[in-house]
């Protein structure tokens, strides 16, 4: 899988590490995460960047949790602050595809803030859902976020981010290809709800519980809507 750039750049890195001390979890992350997980649950945070939800849940009291992002620049970041903090939580650098884990071994994997629609390659993000369906035990539970690619108000506000970019043209939109902010090319597939529906399904033996449009259901303060625009919930079980 790529190691995206984006999540390399140092500005990338600082706006992520502002948010894991700022933001934190978001209220309908809480509320999902609170309904679906018990406090004694063994939980992988998948794409964790620089640990916004790692060390939120664990001051949630969430004690038993691995953390991995591929970037290595954002698990140094986590480090120092894991650090700081004193707390015991265990990061490390892996790749979704590919994960460093024993089969069976979570009851529960949150892949947030549109982590896994940003795999490039359809079969990356396939081969990604078929490693968190592995390591996950019977019954466990897989909430991931992803954008939906009717929704026009996301459209709307990266028009003007949109456009080619060589790194990633060996695949089109529905996959999406722009430059973020920082001017750097990042990648995101938008998936229709039929879509993603029939990849889980055709893929995986994962059962979709829920689908929750953040928010259409939920109230996120300034701070939330300021580090991310809207975006979907999918919430999976083994």
């Amino acid at each position: 899988m790529n190691n995206k750039k984006a999540f390399l750049d140092p500005k990338t890195v600082l706006d992520y590490s502002n948010a894991t001390l700022n933001v934190k979890l978001w209220k309908s992350e809480e509320f999902l995460i609170n309904k679906y997980v018990n406090k004694d649950a063994k939980i992988l945070d998948l794409g964790c960047g620089s640990g916004r939800t790692t060390f939120a849940l664990y001051e949630q009291n969430y004690k038993n949790i691995v953390a991995c992002d591929i970037s290595q620049a954002m698990i140094e970041n986590a480090k120092i602050i894991n650090e700081d903090k004193k707390y015991l939580i265990d990061f490390l650098v892996a790749d979704a595809t590919n994960l460093p884990f024993e089969t069976n071994t979570f009851d529960f994997v949150l892949f947030s803030f549109n982590g896994w629609p940003g795999i490039p390659l359809e079969k990356s993000r396939i081969n990604a859902l078929k490693e968190v369906e592995r390591i996950l035990k019977d019954n466990g539970i897989f909430i991931f976020t992803a954008h939906e690619r009717d929704e026009k108000e996301y459209l709307l506000y990266y028009k003007n981010y949109l456009e080619e970019c060589s790194e990633f043209t060996y695949e089109k939109y529905g996959n999406f290809i722009f430059k973020n902010e920082n001017k750097i090319c990042d990648f995101l597939h938008l998936y229709s709800k039929t879509e993603l529906i029939e990849l889980i399904s055709n893929n995986t033996n994962l059962t979709i519980l829920e689908i929750v449009d953040r928010d259409k259901n939920f109230y996120e303060s300034n701070e939330v809507k300021k580090f991310s625009d809207n975006t979907t919930f999918w919430i999976l079980k083994k």
